[in-house]
C-alpha cells in the first residue's frame, strides 16, 4: 500500500471578508448624501452648521467634520467664502466645461441649449403642478409678486425669474432635473441676463412675461398639470421666438 501523500493543494481565497463596523463619519456622510440625492437639501441651499449636525444626529463634531470633507471630496459639497457648506450641482460637474468649450460665443449652439432648457423646463412645470408642496408653492408665489412689483415700478431683476424656474424644478422632486436645470442655467447666464434685462424690456413685453408667469403659477397651484405643461410651453415658445427675432435673426 502506497502510503505517500498527494501534495497539499492552496486552500481557496475566500469569497467574502469579514465586515468591519462602519465608522460614525460614514454614517453621517450616507445621511447626507441621501437628503442630496432626495432633493431635501438643494442645489445652492446652505447645510446647518457642523456642531447643529452633531446635535441633530447624535454625533461628535469630528465625526461630522470628516463626513464633510469626504462630500467635498465627492465634490457634492463645497465651502463658500464667508462660512458654511453648500450643495453643489453635481450635474455641472460633469458637463459644464465641455458644453462650455463646445459654446463659445456659437449663438446657434447657445440657441440648441435654449431648446433643450425649454423640453425640460415644460415636463418639470407639468411634474410640479402633481408634487408641489404648500410651502413650494409659497416659495414660487413670493417669486410671482416680486416679479409683479418689478412690473409695476418699472424694474427687471433677472434673478427672480431664474429663481421661479429654478423652484419649479425643485418642486418636480426629481433631484436629477433639478440639477440638469440648474446646469443649463449656469451655462447660458449671460445670454439670458442680457435678454431679459437688455433686450425684453418694453412695458408690452413685461407685461406679457409677467401673464406668462403668473398662468403657470396658477396652475401649478390649481394642481392642473396639463393646464400647468401648456402655460410653460405658451411662455418658452415665446421667449425663445423674440430671442430668435431679434437677435439671431437680426444679428445673423
Amino acid at each position: 500500500m502506497d502510503n505517500s501523500r498527494s501534495p497539499q493543494k492552496n486552500p481557496p481565497k475566500p469569497v467574502f471578508k469579514k465586515i468591519r463596523s462602519e465608522r460614525l463619519s460614514e454614517k453621517v456622510a450616507e445621511q447626507l448624501r441621501k437628503a442630496i440625492s432626495e432633493g431635501k437639501l438643494k442645489v445652492g441651499e446652505k447645510l446647518p452648521s457642523q456642531p447643529d449636525l452633531a446635535e441633530l444626529m447624535g454625533v461628535s463634531r469630528p465625526s461630522i467634520r470628516e463626513a464633510v470633507i469626504l462630500l467635498e471630496l465627492q465634490g457634492m459639497i463645497e465651502t463658500v467664502q464667508g462660512g458654511g457648506t453648500i450643495v453643489k450641482n453635481i450635474a455641472a460637474q460633469e458637463i459644464k466645461t465641455p458644453i462650455e468649450a463646445l459654446l463659445g460665443a456659437d449663438k446657434e449652439r447657445i440657441m440648441e441649449l435654449t431648446d433643450v432648457r425649454a423640453l425640460l423646463e415644460v415636463w418639470s412645470a407639468k411634474r410640479a403642478a402633481s408634487n408641489r408642496t404648500e410651502d413650494e408653492l409659497k416659495q414660487i408665489l413670493a417669486l410671482v409678486e416680486g416679479m409683479e412689483k418689478d412690473f409695476e415700478t418699472g424694474s427687471i431683476h433677472y434673478e427672480l425669474d431664474a429663481k421661479f424656474h429654478k423652484e419649479i424644478a425643485g418642486a418636480t422632486h426629481n433631484t436629477i432635473l433639478t440639477h440638469l436645470i440648474g446646469s443649463v442655467f449656469d451655462l447660458i447666464r449671460e445670454s439670458i441676463k442680457f435678454h431679459r434685462e437688455q433686450m425684453l424690456v418694453s412695458r408690452s413685453d413685461q407685461e406679457k412675461i409677467f401673464e406668462h408667469h403668473r398662468k403657470v403659477y396658477e396652475a401649478i397651484r390649481d394642481q392642473d398639470p396639463e393646464k400647468a405643461e401648456a402655460a410653460m410651453h405658451e411662455h418658452l415658445q415665446f421667449v425663445i421666438g423674440e430671442y430668435r427675432e431679434r437677435f439671431f435673426t437680426k444679428n445673423s
